[in-house]
């Protein structure tokens, strides 16, 4: 695994040194049913696509600091050519060893903002 994971970070593929950071920025949420779609921008090796991730709450509940806590799964399926990434690799039994499609799944942990820098400010001042 550790050659294909210094490959992966190699110039054929996401070129780590260059682009330590693979980016997304959402530019629109909009619910869907019982999940959401969540617009935004994903750059990958300093090239930039529009990319929609579906997404859905996995539940709020209060947190122990007094606000709330939620957590969020989101995925999409991209083209990895359409950001240049294009080595591949021939197989002896025909086909070829990397998939164009790309599954990204993102599992999210988040804490209610206002409280979280009250409780860092209060503490801050004591």
């Amino acid at each position: 695994m550790e050659a294909r994971d210094a490959h992966l970070r190699s110039a054929d593929f996401f070129d780590a040194a260059t682009y330590p950071e693979l980016l997304f920025a959402s530019t629109h949420i909009e619910r869907d049913g019982e999940g959401y779609r969540i617009e935004g921008d994903l750059t990958i090796v300093g090239q930039t696509r529009s990319v929609t991730l579906e997404a859905e709450i996995g539940g709020v509940v209060p947190n122990m600091q007094g606000g709330r806590r939620a957590g969020f799964s989101a995925s999409t399926k991209i083209s990895r050519k359409a950001w240049g990434l294009t080595w591949n690799g021939a197989l002896e039994s025909g086909g070829v060893l990397v998939s164009d499609d790309v599954k990204i799944s993102i599992e999210v942990a988040a804490v209610q903002a206002e409280v979280a820098a009250s409780n860092v400010a209060a503490a801050s001042a004591a």
